[in-house]
This record gives structure tokens, C-alpha cells and sequence, in this order.
């Protein structure tokens, strides 16, 4: 343990705690900042790291300002599961910059854990946090911001159970200035071929770098060991073993979405992070409607404070029994609104809870755990009775039966994806007979040759 002796008493305004780690680009601190009394995380800059011997050096003015110009990148990140980043200094010569000090332990710690117990981490829980993570960088990418350095070590898991990349943008320095004695910046284990073989970088490199970490979590074995040069042989020319191999309880889906986030060449993996992130989604949703035990592996991927909302067979099968035939307008508006914060598996959780659900009350129950916080869950238990209050009033009685809604919405999600449920919902809510139900679909679909297939399929259904 570090004494005191061994850190600053302050740096700028803020009052140094601890060493809280240190890493590649410096020491990381636990801090106190006295004016808005908050504790911060500050990361700064060694001084080792910059070509020149004094202050007035030009390359390392030239790294401090890149360093800030990475804060301010940083900075502009604002989402629930990044690090956010408060604030930029400069003190006795050192460059620092503030972030939110997050409370729990790094992802890397976790899977030490496992390794020591000889357990695995567990499919619902991984898959959550990766679906998470997946929502970050499809955000930082969408911002102009490659993180390059996605890790085990750079993965926050905090009290409440959410995942935060930390160190976003602060690896997006150009290597130029980082590198010594012919070392490269990164962790080679998790990096992608492109990054050993000094290709352009794009947001597909983290793509493959998450991969590698969704390997380790899901197999508490990481796919690429040993020294860096063996690495980095291994990234470039190995495959590693498919993850079920190792965890033979995985479903298949898992190996062959690994494999292609893993290829060698960055064209063959997920174009983006909101491409893998919907793919994954939309397997977990087929894959577990023939699940044994649905509700205990897909509801824990909706949000990090969801529960589990088990319930005995029995009572499962009487409040299907009793469960009301909400109105399609009403559920699409409620799933569209859940969406915004939990994403597609909206589709599915709605799905189960207003088949459950007999009245109003049974329905908001089941459905604010996934919601935020408690403005979110406000929001949504006030357009909760505006609706149910305008539906007992206005929405004409529903023509299309809830079993032709949930098959015309299987046809269609082949062509239009897990939002095919929606528009399958809206379409029945006002349509007078099953043919105008399918012309809208239909009318839906963006390819003539994906409208006449579905049209064929439907046709031959009727007869």
C-alpha cells in the first residue's frame, strides 16, 4: 500500500485520497473535490512518456495538447455506461483530467475471481453486460471516437450491476508519441490484427477487441496468451476454439457470432457495434422462445436493475388465463416507449408481461423494474393511464386476431427485424379484415422481390 509520501497532497483544486492504479499513460487517483464535495477519479499523464527534458519542449506541449483535445472528446460522452469525464487540469507540471469515480471493480477482477474458484462467469449475466458495452460504442463510434484499448481492465462493473468503459479517448492518442523501445500501445492480447500490422484503424478494431473480452467472459479463458510476440502470431494467423468447446452449455448462435466478430480481415466482422448489438438480440429473443426457463435467462440482458420476475408454474399458467387482450395500438405505443431505454428486447419483455398482466396494475408492475430510474418510470406509468383511459373509449374492437398479429410478424421479421412486431401491432389496431392487415405490412416492406416472397407466403397459408 502506498504511503502518502508516494502521491501529491493535491493537484489543482482537488484534494488526493489514494492511488486508486496505474496504467500506460500514468497514475490514477481517488480524489476530493471540495467545491462541489464530490470524490473523482484523476487520471494524469507521466511525465516519462513525453520526448523532451523540460516544460518548454514543443513535442511535449504537442502531447499535452493532444492529451486535452482526448479529454474534450471524452467529455462529450455522455452515456450510462462511459466513464463520464468532468473536467481537464494542468498542476506542477502534470496534466490530468477529471472523471466520475465509479464504485465496484473492474471486469478483469471479476473473471479473477472465477478463474480462482474454477466457475464461469455465466451466459445471462456476460451477455448482459456485453449488450451494454455493445450500447456504448455504437455511441462513441457514432461520435468520431475509437477507444483502441476495450479490455477486461478498462471494464467498470459497478455496485448497481452496470458496465462502464472507462478510458475512452485516452487511447486514441496518436501511437506516435507512446511508443517506446519498439512497444506498441494496446494490451496484445486484445488487440485486433489491423493494430499489429499498422493498418487503418476504425471502430471494427474495438469490435474485435470486444469480441476477444466476450470470449474471456463467457469462457473465463482468453483466446490469445503467452508473450507478446506470440500473440501476436496467434491474432494473426490462429483461430481460436470455438467457445462451446469449452462451455458446452452455450447455445450455437454464440460460436458462430464470436467466430465472425474474430475474423482476421475487419470487412468480415459486424460492420457495427448497433449491428452486433441487434443481432445478438434478436438471437437471445428466437433462441429462448423455446427455452425451458425463459423468463430466467432473456430478462436479465434488459437492464442491469431488471429482476428476474420468476414466478411458479402454476401461477404462470393462471395469469395467462386471466391476462386481458390488451389492444394492439396501446401495446405498440407502451413497447416503443420501453424501447427507448432498454432497446429491441422491449419487443420481448412486453410480450410476456402483457400476456401475464389482467389489468393495469399487473402490467406496470411487470414492466417499470426495467425502466432507469425514477423520472423514466414516471414517464411511463403517466402514458401507462393515458392510454388504458383512452382505450376504454376510443380504440375501435380489434379485428385481427393476437395470433394472426404474432404469425404475420414472424413472416415479416425475416425482411424488416425485430421491429416487425411493432408495425405488426399498429397495422392490426385499425385494419377491418385480414387482407387489409397484410396489404399495409406489405406496404412496409422496401424490396419488390421481399414483398412478392411474403406475399407468396401468405397467399399459400390461405389456401
Amino acid at each position: 500500500m502506498p504511503s502518502p509520501a508516494d502521491f501529491p497532497a493535491r493537484l489543482g483544486r482537488y484534494v488526493i485520497e489514494r492511488i486508486l492504479g496505474r496504467g500506460a499513460m500514468g497514475v490514477v487517483y481517488l480524489a476530493f473535490d471540495p467545491h462541489i464535495e464530490r470524490e473523482v477519479a484523476l487520471k494524469t499523464i507521466r511525465r516519462e512518456l513525453t520526448p523532451g527534458e523540460t516544460p518548454d519542449d514543443d513535442s511535449t506541449h504537442d502531447l499535452t495538447a493532444r492529451f486535452l483535445n482526448e479529454a474534450r472528446a471524452a467529455g462529450r460522452l455522455v452515456h450510462p455506461n462511459i466513464v463520464a469525464v468532468y473536467d481537464y487540469g494542468e498542476a506542477d507540471d502534470t496534466a490530468f483530467i477529471t472523471m466520475e469515480y465509479v464504485r465496484g471493480e473492474s471486469l478483469a477482477a471479476r473473471l479473477a475471481q472465477h478463474v480462482r474458484a474454477g466457475s464461469r462467469m455465466g451466459a445471462p449475466r456476460a451477455l448482459r453486460w456485453f449488450v451494454q458495452l455493445l450500447d456504448a460504442l455504437d455511441y462513441a463510434h457514432g461520435a468520431g471516437i475509437v477507444h483502441r484499448d476495450i479490455k477486461p481492465a478498462n471494464l467498470l462493473i459497478a455496485q448497481r450491476g452496470e458496465c462502464k468503459i472507462a478510458d475512452f479517448g485516452i487511447a486514441h492518442l496518436d501511437t506516435s508519441y507512446l511508443t517506446q523501445s519498439g512497444t506498441m500501445l494496446g494490451t496484445p492480447s486484445y488487440m485486433s490484427p489491423e493494430q499489429f500490422t499498422g493498418e487503418p484503424i476504425d471502430a471494427r478494431a474495438d469490435l474485435y477487441s470486444a469480441a476477444v473480452v466476450l470470449y474471456e467472459m463467457l469462457t473465463c479463458v482468453c483466446p490469445f496468451t503467452g508473450t507478446p510476440s506470440v500473440v501476436m502470431q496467434k491474432v494473426l494467423n490462429d483461430t481460436p476454439p470455438a467457445p462451446s468447446t469449452i462451455a458446452p452449455e452455450l447455445p450455437g448462435y454464440i460460436d458462430a457470432m464470436l467466430m465472425k466478430a474474430l475474423s482476421k480481415r475487419p470487412q468480415d466482422r459486424f460492420a457495427s457495434a448497433r449491428e452486433w448489438r441487434d443481432t445478438l438480440l434478436a438471437e437471445l429473443a428466437t433462441y429462448n422462445e423455446n427455452a425451458e426457463d425463459p423468463e430466467r435467462t432473456v430478462l436479465a440482458y434488459a437492464s442491469p436493475a431488471a429482476t428476474l420476475d420468476m414466478a411458479p408454474a402454476s401461477e404462470t399458467s393462471k395469469a395467462s388465463k386471466a391476462a386481458r387482450n390488451w389492444p394492439p395500438e396501446l401495446i405498440a405505443q407502451l413497447e416503443e416507449r420501453l424501447a427507448s431505454h432498454v432497446g429491441p428486447v422491449a419487443t420481448l419483455l412486453l410480450r410476456r408481461a402483457s400476456a401475464r398482466a389482467a389489468d393495469v396494475d399487473a402490467l406496470r408492475e411487470r414492466l417499470v423494474t426495467y425502466l432507469p430510474d425514477g423520472a423514466a418510470r414516471r414517464e411511463f406509468d403517466s402514458l401507462l393511464s393515458q392510454l388504458e383511459a383512452g382505450s376504454s373509449r376510443a380504440l375501435p374492437a380489434q379485428k385481427i386476431s393476437v395470433e394472426q398479429v404474432s404469425d404475420a410478424a414472424r413472416h415479416l421479421t425475416t425482411y424488416l427485424g425485430p421491429i416487425a412486431r411493432v408495425i405488426a401491432r399498429r397495422a392490426a389496431a385499425s385494419a377491418p379484415d385480414l387482407q387489409t392487415f397484410h396489404a399495409r405490412l406489405l406496404d412496409a416492406v422496401p424490396q419488390q422481390k421481399d414483398r412478392d416472397a411474403l406475399r407468396r407466403e401468405w397467399d399459400t397459408e390461405r389456401d
